[in-house]
């Protein structure tokens, strides 16, 4: 059976240099990008979206601000961006980071957003009508970090219905323990780790 092209999606979640290398550098990130590359290069005819952590330099989630992170990922600084090799070694054009396939979430600098679910494109779509306007129903997620971003934007994309597979390699996080929990936590869900 021939699949059609976009009803199996990539989610890329954060897979940003605050994450990477910058303010909240996380375990396995270099590695979590590669992987996450290698797989979008893989699977051609997957639709590829990247949720993007974009906040105000005043966030409610920075700890000068009374929440628990470092400044991280504001808006137009190098920590905010996609890591470059989703642009160089992503062989297909479509599958690159660009204005249709960028979702972005924390913008209101008052409210803490994990959830990929709670991102929008430029244009003020959300990650579901995204994903439903381009019929998608199986999904595969790599990202950072696994405990926090991963996690929200799983249990929403499974609370919706959608079949959902985590790329194990293609994570990043903040403890390997809590990492280690949360993919036991997504198989009590039912989702697929590989």
């Amino acid at each position: 059976m021939i699949q059609k092209k976009n009803n199996i999606a990539h989610i890329v979640v954060d897979m940003l240099y605050d994450f990477i290398d910058g303010s909240l550098a996380c375990s396995n990130a270099q590695d979590a990008v590669k992987e996450s590359v290698k797989f979008i290069n893989d699977n051609p005819l997957h639709l590829v979206v990247y949720i993007c952590d974009s906040h105000p330099e005043k966030h409610c989630s920075f700890a000068e601000n009374g929440g628990i992170w470092p400044p991280h990922c504001v808006a137009g600084t190098k920590g905010a961006q996609v890591h470059e090799s989703f642009y160089s070694q992503i062989t297909r054009s479509d599958a690159r980071p660009s204005l249709n396939n960028i979702l972005r979430k924390g913008e209101d600098p008052n409210f803490e957003q994990y959830s990929g679910f709670q991102a929008i494109t430029g244009k003020g779509e959300t990650l579901l009508n995204y994903l439903q306007g381009n019929d998608a129903e199986n999904v595969f997620v790599s990202g950072i970090a696994t405990e926090f971003c991963v996690n929200e934007t799983v249990k929403d994309l499974i609370n919706a219905g959608f079949k959902v597979t985590v790329i194990e390699k293609a994570l990043a996080y903040v403890d390997y323990n809590g990492h280690k929990k949360t993919l036991d936590d997504f198989r009590k869900m039912g989702v697929k780790i590989i």
